[in-house]
């Protein structure tokens, strides 16, 4: 009895044992299985509402974005080959040629636009500082408001006309007055006579030989249009000693500044408040300017 006791006793602390450890086992796997959803309720039962709803807002952009990207990338090589672009573009330009056509001289109409846009606002700029130069040589009523400026060349027989024109046209409105602005671009004669009228200002005789070197009086030797200018009361004297002076080179190069900024290539160009003829004009054409510009 005594032995059979012992080993009674003995089973049953093994069967004790056992239990234990298969409780054991089944709390690991409780823990592991169940504890974390617990866990993340006492969280999220902790945590501030705004974390959560920020938590809420961050998982729906993440999903709309997932959505967006998904749906953006749409392989088109499923539905267009280059190729087939190609022979499009090219059937569609041989097809409709008044077409590219158009949309080349639209294309062309709006930079001829801006570019005559720019040049506007360069040319009233370059006025302005016409307006303000000091400048002696002129033609008429000093004190008129009503101001031309003409680029001349006194070889160029376009200058001649419209000389007689302009002439005419201030002899019959005293409130007009010619400003004369040295362009000769025909050769050493243009330069020397510009010289001479340029040196004559000096003498306060710009108008008296302006007007001779535009009239049919005009000699063809030097030797003979400084005798004509003695009898015109000119300092020959002095007169010869400006023209080779520092002073008229001077004057040329301000002149032929403006000519540059104007970008004038002929003789006459003319200036009538803002409005440019680079050429010719009747006496007519010059009225009806002035009327406009001056009214």
């Amino acid at each position: 009895m005594g032995i059979y006791s012992r080993k009674r006793k003995k089973s049953s602390f093994r069967i004790f044992i056992l239990i234990l450890f298969i409780l054991s086992i089944f709390l690991v796997l409780s823990y592991y299985f169940f504890y974390p959803n617990d866990l993340k309720t006492v969280i999220d039962e902790n945590l501030p509402e705004k974390v959560i709803e920020t938590q809420n807002e961050l998982e729906i952009v993440s999903e709309i974005n997932e959505r967006k990207y998904s749906q953006s990338e749409i392989d088109l090589s499923n539905y267009l080959e280059i190729s087939d672009l190609d022979k499009s573009i090219k059937d569609f330009i041989q097809n409709n040629p008044d077409f590219i056509i158009n949309v080349l001289r639209k294309y062309q109409d709006e930079q001829n636009k801006i570019e005559q846009e720019k040049i506007n606002q360069q040319n009233n700029s370059n006025i302005i500082s016409l307006n303000l130069f000091d400048n002696p040589m002129i033609i008429g009523n000093k004190n008129a408001t009503k101001i031309m400026y003409e680029f001349v060349d006194y070889s160029c027989g376009y200058c001649l006309k419209f000389h007689q024109q302009v002439l005419s046209v201030l002899n019959e409105d005293q409130n007009t007055k010619l400003v004369i602005m040295q362009m000769p671009i025909l050769g050493e004669n243009s330069i020397t006579f510009s010289k001479i009228a340029i040196a004559a200002s000096f003498q306060n005789k710009f108008e008296e030989v302006h007007n001779y070197l535009y009239s049919s009086n005009r000699k063809s030797k030097m030797t003979d249009i400084l005798g004509d200018l003695f009898l015109m009361n000119i300092d020959i004297t002095q007169l010869e000693k400006d023209i080779n002076s520092e002073e008229v080179v001077k004057v040329i190069l301000s002149h032929e500044q403006f000519v540059n900024e104007f970008k004038f290539n002929g003789t006459p160009a003319i200036i009538i408040g803002e409005t440019i003829i680079p050429g010719y004009i009747e006496k007519d054409k010059i009225i009806e300017i002035l009327e406009n510009e001056f009214s």
